[in-house]
């Protein structure tokens, strides 16, 4: 596969360009010294995600979401104490 790095000035400048790109070949962006990213069409994402395309898994998702808005859950503010305060 084809990959083309490009900074994220020249994205900006020909964002549209880098889009249409992606669809065929991978886009990642320089950002720093440290950070890159990929652009990754949603679509292919989807269509090749076994993950995220599993309907259990979607159904879990949103069974977290429904807990979460429900004040079910816990937050672990001492990840050296992750079962101490799950269990508490």
């Amino acid at each position: 596969m084809i990959m083309i790095a490009i900074s994220t000035t020249e994205l900006r400048r020909n964002l549209k360009k880098y889009l249409a790109m992606a669809n065929k070949e991978r886009v990642v962006i320089q950002s720093g010294k440290a950070e890159t990213y990929e652009i990754i069409p949603a679509k292919k994402v989807s269509d090749t995600d076994k993950y995220f395309s599993n309907p259990k898994v979607i159904e879990a998702i949103e069974r977290g979401r429904e807990d979460i808005k429900a004040g079910r859950f816990i937050t672990i503010t001492d990840p050296k104490k992750i079962w101490e305060t799950i269990l508490s």
